[in-house]
């Protein structure tokens, strides 16, 4: 297992009702980017799919691109170190079948988190052990129907980060 499938912040005591954007604004995680953010850490980046706002801090990925181009070749990029997030949930649900979507975990709201939490906490131990999975599980990233859904739906940020994170985004794109 690599260092990088470690889970850095999990936010569990949202419904899976509600849209990632909508738990995402909400989130301590994004506080804390924002704030860092105005306090001048202009090198500090989380990677969003297409469902989630542009943020100087959440890099998304470019709409309609036309192949070849530099923002075609910045959505390739970010959509492989995105995998990783996609993969270490794969992992997550392997480890821990009970989370698989076709499984329900019949408790309280509460007490779901909190298994969701510990899940997550066992998995990074088992990560800094070097457990190693029993199984050998080919892990798929998420749908392409709700990646399809995500882009589809459209990001309405009335907030003035939009368009520094635009600029952020083509800076990115021509140090390629």
């Amino acid at each position: 297992m690599l260092w990088w499938m470690r889970i850095r912040s999990i936010d569990a005591k949202y419904p899976d009702s509600n849209h990632d954007s909508h738990v995402w604004r909400l989130s301590k995680l994004n506080n804390y980017m924002e704030r860092r953010y105005e306090e001048g850490e202009r090198n500090t980046w989380i990677l969003g799919d297409a469902g989630y706002p542009l943020q100087p801090w959440l890099m998304t990925p470019y709409r309609s691109v036309h192949e070849g181009s530099s923002r075609s070749n910045f959505n390739t990029r970010h959509s492989k170190t995105r995998n990783i997030v996609e993969r270490t949930i794969g992992v997550l649900k392997n480890r821990f079948r009970c989370l698989l979507g076709a499984r329900q975990l019949c408790y309280s709201p509460l007490k779901v988190s909190k298994i969701i939490n510990v899940a997550c906490a066992l998995h990074n131990i088992c990560i800094h052990y070097r457990v190693e999975d029993l199984t050998n599980v080919d892990f798929q990233t998420e749908s392409l129907q709700e990646e399809e859904e995500e882009e589809e739906e459209e990001n309405s940020s009335d907030n003035d980060y939009t368009a520094v994170a635009n600029r952020i985004r083509n800076n990115i794109i021509t140090s390629f």
